[in-house]
C-alpha cells in the first residue's frame, strides 16, 4: 500500500515538474513524418520534405513513434502534447521506481535524483519512448517469468523498440548480461536478436544507426547531442555514476547484482561518450542501483521525504509554459511569412527545418533539417558557403532559393571594398542577404526571414519589407536622421505586427543612440 501511494505521489509531482514547452528541434520533423505516413498510408522510401538531402534510402527507424505523436497531436494540439509529455516523463520514472529492487525510501530518492538528472531535457522525441522501453526491458529481465515466457515477452518489447528508436540495438546486450546469473537465458538473447529484424527495413535498421555513429565520430559536423558529457556541464551525472560504483563495491550481493552492474557499465559508457545517451542512463538508474532492502523505518522515511527536493528543484528551475517555445523556434516570424502568401524554396538552418516542414510542406520546400545522415554532403557544402560569399550565392542559385529563414550570428563578417581596398566588418545578414537583392520581411527572437526581390512583385516587397532594420546588429548606427527616422517607423510597425519582444526592444534602443 505504501509503495502504491508513493508511486502515485511521484507520478503527480514528477509529471507536473516535467511539463514544459516544446524545445526539441527534431520534434517537428518527427511530427511532419507522422502526418505524411498517415496521409499516404505508407512509409517514405526517400526523403520527401527537403531539397538538399542525398538521394539515398531513408531508413526511418522511428516511424512507430512518429505515427503515435501525430495521432496525439491531432487529438490534443501542441499545448496538449506538452501536458501529456510531462505525464509521460513522470510515468517513465514511476515505472522505474515501481520495479526497483530496494528499500522504498532509497528507491524513491534514487528515482527522484535520476528524474532531476534528465528532467525536461529528455524532450518530446523518440528517445523518451526508448527510455520507457529500456525500463520495461530491464524490469522484464529482473522478473521471475519462465524462460520461454520471458523470451516471448522480451522479444515483443524488442519489436516495438526497434520500430521506435535505434537504441533497441541494446536489447540483446541487456539480455546477454543476465547470462551471468543463468545460462539458460540464451533463448532470451537469441529471441531479442531475431526480433530486431522485425521492422520494415530488415537488417538496414540495424546498420543505419551504426553508420550514423561512425559519421558523427569522424568529426564531419558538430552536434551538441553527440558531444561527450563534460563533468563541468553535467556534474549530477558524474555524482550518480561515482555513487553507484561505490554502492556496488560495498554491496554484499555483488554476484547476484552482477548483471545489473554490467548493464550499468554499458549505459554509463554510452552516456559518457554522448550527451544524448544520458536519458537512457538516468531512466534505468533506479533499476540498476544496488539494492538496500533492510533499512530502519526512520531512514526509509527520511529518504522518502528527501526525494521531494530533487523534484522541487526541477519544478523551480524550469519553464512550464506548454506549447512551442517561441524563443527557440521562429513562431512569430514564420506566422508573418505564412500570412504573406509568398511561395518558393526556403533556405534554412537545420534546426528550423522541421518546424518549417510542419508549417509549409508541401506548398514550400526547405533545404535541410535535423536528420544529419541524409545531409552529409550538404553539411559540408553549406559550411564552405558560409566561408565564401561566392559559394554562398552560388548555393542559393543552385537550389533556386527565393526565401530564407536564418538564425542570428553574433560575429561580424569581414568584407573588402573593391573600389577602395578597405576592409570592414559587417553584420552577417548584410553580407549574405545583400539588401539590393534581398528584403527583410519578418523577424523575431529566433530568426530573420528574407525574400529575394526578383522573385516577387515590387509592390509586395515594399509592403512587407523592414527597410531600415538590421536585427542581428540592433546598434549598427545610422548615417543620418532619414535612416534613423525610417528605423524608428519600422520599429513601431514591428511592435504592431510582431509584438513587443526582446529583439524589437533592442532595435528601439538602437534608434535612440
Amino acid at each position: 500500500m505504501a509503495k502504491r501511494v508513493a508511486a502515485m505521489g511521484f507520478l503527480i509531482l514528477a509529471g507536473a515538474a516535467a511539463v514544459g514547452p516544446i524545445r526539441s528541434y527534431d520534434f517537428f520533423w518527427h511530427l511532419t513524418t507522422g502526418r505524411w505516413i498517415i496521409e499516404h498510408h505508407s512509409l517514405p522510401l526517400y526523403d520527401p520534405f527537403t531539397l538538399a538531402s542525398a538521394h539515398i534510402p531513408w531508413i526511418n527507424g522511428e516511424w512507430l513513434y512518429q505515427i503515435g505523436l501525430y495521432a496525439v497531436q491531432s487529438l490534443v494540439g501542441l499545448r496538449g502534447v506538452s501536458w501529456l509529455n510531462g505525464l509521460f516523463i513522470g510515468a517513465i520514472f514511476t515505472v522505474a521506481f515501481w520495479f526497483a529492487d530496494s528499500d522504498l525510501g532509497v528507491a524513491l530518492f534514487v528515482t527522484a535524483i535520476a528524474f532531476a538528472g534528465v528532467g525536461q531535457a529528455i524532450g518530446i522525441r523518440p528517445a523518451a519512448a526508448a527510455a520507457l522501453l529500456l525500463v520495461c526491458a530491464i524490469a522484464l529481465l529482473g522478473s521471475r517469468l519462465t524462460h520461454p515466457r520471458l523470451a516471448i515477452a522480451y522479444a515483443l518489447v524488442t519489436v516495438v523498440w526497434i520500430n521506435t528508436h535505434p537504441s533497441a540495438l541494446l536489447a540483446p546486450l541487456l539480455a546477454a548480461a543476465t547470462l551471468l546469473i543463468d545460462l539458460r537465458r540464451w533463448m532470451v538473447v537469441v529471441a531479442s536478436a531475431l526480433a530486431l529484424l522485425i521492422n520494415p527495413f530488415g537488417w538496414r535498421a540495424i546498420a543505419a544507426p551504426l553508420e550514423l555513429t561512425k559519421m558523427v565520430s569522424s568529426g564531419e559536423f558538430v552536434n551538441a547531442e553527440w558531444l561527450p558529457s563534460a563533468p563541468a556541464l553535467f556534474p549530477l551525472f558524474y555524482v550518480t555514476l561515482t555513487t553507484t560504483v561505490a554502492a556496488y563495491l560495498l554491496s554484499k550481493e555483488k554476484w547476484k547484482s552482477a548483471w545489473r552492474a554490467a548493464i550499468f557499465v554499458v549505459l554509463a559508457v554510452l552516456a559518457i561518450q554522448h550527451v544524448r545517451n544520458q536519458s537512457l542512463y538516468f531512466a534505468a538508474l533506479p533499476l540498476l542501483f544496488p539494492a538496500f532492502r533492510r533499512l530502519p523505518q526512520k531512514a526509509t522515511v527520511t529518504f522518502a521525504i528527501a526525494a521531494i527536493l530533487p523534484i522541487a528543484w526541477v519544478f523551480t528551475h524550469a519553464d512550464h509554459k506548454p506549447g512551442v517555445d517561441a524563443e527557440r523556434f521562429p513562431v512569430r516570424a514564420v506566422a508573418r511569412l505564412r500570412q504573406s502568401n509568398l511561395t518558393g524554396n526556403i533556405y534554412n538552418v537545420d534546426q528550423f527545418g522541421g518546424y518549417l516542414e510542419w508549417i509549409f510542406y508541401p506548398q514550400r520546400r526547405v533545404l535541410t533539417d535535423g536528420r544529419n545522415e541524409l545531409f552529409r554532403d550538404f553539411i559540408a557544402f553549406d559550411a564552405r558557403a558560409h566561408q565564401d560569399s561566392r559559394a554562398w550565392h552560388a548555393m542559393l542559385q543552385q537550389y533556386r532559393v527565393d526565401l530564407a529563414v536564418d538564425e542570428y550570428q553574433s560575429e561580424r563578417i569581414e568584407v573588402m571594398d573593391v573600389a577602395s581596398g578597405e576592409r570592414h566588418y559587417l553584420p552577417a545578414s548584410l553580407v549574405r542577404y545583400r539588401r539590393r537583392d534581398w528584403a527583410l520581411i519578418a523577424f523575431d527572437d529566433a530568426a530573420m526571414i528574407f525574400a529575394r526581390r526578383a522573385a516577387f512583385p515590387a509592390d509586395t516587397i515594399a509592403r512587407l519589407e523592414y527597410r531600415f532594420l538590421v536585427p542581428d546588429d540592433p546598434h549598427i548606427g545610422y548615417l543620418n536622421d532619414e535612416f534613423r527616422n525610417g528605423a524608428r517607423a519600422d520599429v513601431e510597425r514591428a511592435k504592431r505586427e510582431i509584438g513587443d519582444i526582446a529583439v524589437v526592444r533592442e532595435l528601439e534602443r538602437g534608434t535612440r543612440e
